[in-house]
């Protein structure tokens, strides 16, 4: 410790840099790497909010299919001024959260700041064990919905959770119905009796043909799943049984920080913006 507090400013800076928006040292290698103990880099993160988090699949796309995106990007910026987002999606939870080979984790004091090509990783199947649907907007987050693996999210599934749970979350935050629903393209998302049910209650949503394919990195609930799976899978935390597993997903939840939670959404505007800007960058893989 008595070498860790001999760092000059200029030290602290450059380790705070070569940390901070990375994948490629971890905090032992940091500390090896400047001559100062593991403990002392993680106070030094803790004290630049620089969090471990986990990278995220993105799938490859043409360069048509990244126009193509850019311009409905563009539509739903230019279309959609001061509205509230919410967003809502599902995402697989195992019992013991293994990881593929690899970098799998980086480290970002603001993880929509980190670069596309640090936080994301090429995506490859995995075997679920529990489902689990939640909507999050800048209000918040509605109570997750848990389906257990093997029970595919079909058209009636789908009908379901937008019936308990995403329309009850908009009447209670949004009733003044300034606000877009935007689930992501999946078939069931886009089913005739799902559409037909949005537009019978009236719910503001995106149409298909206004919504982007393939482009996790626009919506903000995919960062929420990163976030989220870490502090279930914290310290290498195994469930025992799935009753476990949804026990600890439910506490994750209601401890969620309701500022990240704005934050995270709020930035949704800025990013269909960025890409309207400039398009998507992120490196093929």
């Amino acid at each position: 410790m008595e070498v860790a507090k001999k760092m000059n400013k200029r030290a602290l800076n450059r380790l705070k840099k070569a940390i901070d928006h990375s994948d490629k040292l971890s905090q032992r290698q940091a500390g090896r790497q400047f001559n100062i103990t593991h403990s002392y880099v993680n106070q030094l993160c803790k004290k630049h909010q620089i969090s471990a988090r986990k990278k995220m699949g993105i799938p490859n796309r043409t360069e048509q299919q990244k126009a193509v995106n850019r311009a409905k990007c563009g539509n739903l910026y230019l279309k959609n001024p001061g509205i509230s987002w919410i967003l809502d999606d599902e995402s697989y939870f195992t019992l013991s959260h293994s990881t593929h080979n690899g970098n799998d984790y980086f480290y970002s004091s603001d993880v929509s700041a980190t670069p596309a090509s640090v936080k994301y990783r090429p995506k490859s199947k995995y075997e679920a064990k529990v489902l689990v649907w939640i909507c999050m907007s800048e209000k918040g987050v509605s109570a997750p919905i848990f389906i257990e693996s093997g029970n595919a999210v079909d058209q009636f599934t789908y009908l379901k959770f937008i019936k308990c749970a995403l329309i009850p979350f908009i009447k209670k935050h949004h009733s003044d119905g300034n606000y877009k629903s935007w689930p992501d393209q999946a078939g069931a998302h886009y089913s005739g009796i799902v559409v037909n049910h949005l537009v019978k209650e009236k719910i503001n949503f995106i149409e298909k043909i206004e919504n982007p394919a393939n482009l996790p990195e626009v919506r903000a609930i995919e960062d929420f799943w990163s976030i989220l799976k870490g502090k279930v899978y914290e310290n290498n935390w195994n469930a025992e049984n799935l009753a476990q597993l949804r026990n600890k997903i439910r506490l994750c939840l209601r401890k969620m920080d309701p500022n990240l939670v704005y934050k995270l959404i709020a930035s949704t505007s800025s990013r269909l913006n960025k890409i309207r800007m400039h398009g998507l960058i992120e490196k093929s893989y």
